[in-house]
């Protein structure tokens, strides 16, 4: 009878009935062994399957955009009846009938997840969904081979849930932790065995989901503080995908001490390529600021990296598919944690967890850095700014994310990915810089 829901709040529910059933009536329903259900039964095994945690009182029958009927529901939808049918049941599983009109953000914030939990139930790799698809919201079954696990340095939830097969969810409620703040040595529950570790061989390692710095390290017998000099690492925080060196990488020195600046340099990437830093580089060339000009020509320590480190695009498309992982984290001013971000606190957080070593900054800050760029020449990883309180004062800062988006943290909706031509963004759009 009913092809989808969607939840109002929590005392009203709209129920979406087939249109192509041949009549409406106080007696409709589907057969069931030759007769039919009472309209109000319907709804009230349609609630027990699809919402069984929800207890509304209003019902909102739905043709399309049109409401046909509404339901009073006294004492809301768990008859007697219907609940002694899950008196059995030693597992239950929540799920949500996509409706026309939902999106993964909305429906993540209903059932207060993250739209990466979400995605994560559910293993979707895109943000795709459509009506009729069945999404899973929470899975509850009793735990088996428990165990428990202690932290060691690198650890995050994400890493040891990955390692036991779990989502950070149910690790979360399996150790009734209302944060994701953990502590060197402290215990957990877990489910399952984490897999047996291999040691690591070679002089370049790709992060694994569920690694650490620590437990990369104790593979590859270095230890965490030798694994990150070895990667100019100012933080334990790594990603999957991330290329890491396990070895001392030669220099070579470079005939002439001298680099002339091409479309795209920044200070970070020029310092990063000839092994200094950014405060040596500057010091080098009595440099007072972070900006470059095109042509210009600047001296260089004159030692060049040889490994075979990523290049540029490709550490910013990682950045920037790693960033849709923290769609739904909501906005918090000051915020550079997975608690709660600001613009400029996202766009400082996703650079330091991909090793790009450009301090923290106002949005307005970033504005003064790298070089500019047109927005018809847009590549992942740049940065946009935008004005939205006053005429030509940058207030906002986000990251481009190709296909004419792009992705930041907003004080309505939280991280979130928008279009360039949203017609609200659009309008106090300034400008774009390429900082790294």
């Amino acid at each position: 009878m009913f092809i989808g829901h969607k939840i109002e709040n929590q005392k009203t529910i709209r129920l979406y009935i087939d249109p192509h059933l041949p009549e409406f009536s106080s007696e409709l329903g589907t057969p069931e062994h030759g007769k039919k259900l009472h309209f109000n039964e319907s709804i009230r095994l349609y609630l027990k399957e699809k919402v069984p945690n929800l207890n509304p009182n209003f019902v909102k029958v739905m043709m399309g955009t049109m409401v046909i009927a509404t339901v009073t529901l006294a004492g809301g939808n768990q008859s007697s009846k219907v609940e002694a049918a899950s008196n059995n049941q030693t597992s239950v599983q929540t799920n949500h009938t996509v409706a026309s009109g939902d999106t993964l953000f909305g429906i993540a914030k209903q059932y207060n997840l993250s739209v990466s939990q979400l995605k994560q139930l559910n293993h979707l790799t895109g943000d795709m969904i459509y009506p009729g698809q069945t999404l899973v919201i929470s899975t509850a079954e009793p735990p088996k081979n428990t165990a428990t696990y202690t932290v060691t340095p690198g650890d995050t939830l994400y890493s040891i849930a990955n390692s036991y097969n779990m989502s950070v969810d149910q690790l979360k409620q399996l150790n009734n932790l209302t944060t994701n703040t953990i502590q060197v040595g402290q215990t957990l529950q877990v489910i399952g065995t984490a897999p047996e570790s291999t040691q690591i061989t070679g002089v370049t390692y790709t992060v694994q989901p569920g690694d650490s710095l620590y437990s990369i390290a104790e593979r590859a017998n270095l230890t965490v503080n030798q694994l990150m000099k070895l990667n100019n690492l100012a933080s334990t925080m790594i990603y999957v995908g991330q290329t890491l060196n396990l070895a001392d990488t030669p220099q070579q020195n470079v005939a002439g001490a001298t680099y002339t600046v091409k479309e795209g340099d920044t200070l970070y990437r020029i310092a990063q390529n000839h092994n200094m830093s950014v405060t040596e580089l500057k010091n080098m060339n009595n440099l007072s600021s972070n900006s470059l000009s095109i042509g210009q020509v600047i001296k260089v320590s004159g030692n060049t990296k040889t490994e075979s480190v990523k290049n540029r695009e490709q550490v910013l498309q990682d950045l920037v598919n790693d960033s849709y992982n923290f769609i739904g984290i909501p906005y918090l001013w000051g915020g550079t944690t997975t608690v709660g971000f600001d613009c400029s606190g996202f766009v400082s957080f996703m650079h330091a967890r991909h090793g790009i070593d450009i301090p923290r900054n106002t949005s307005a800050g970033y504005f003064t850095m790298g070089t500019p760029v047109a927005k018809a020449n847009l590549e992942p990883g740049d940065l946009v700014f935008f004005a939205v309180n006053n005429t030509g004062r940058i207030s906002h800062v986000g990251f481009y994310v190709g296909n004419n988006n792009f992705i930041s943290a907003t004080s309505s909706k939280g991280i979130n990915v928008v279009s360039m031509d949203n017609s609200y963004w659009s309008k106090y759009y300034v400008g774009a810089k390429r900082v790294y």
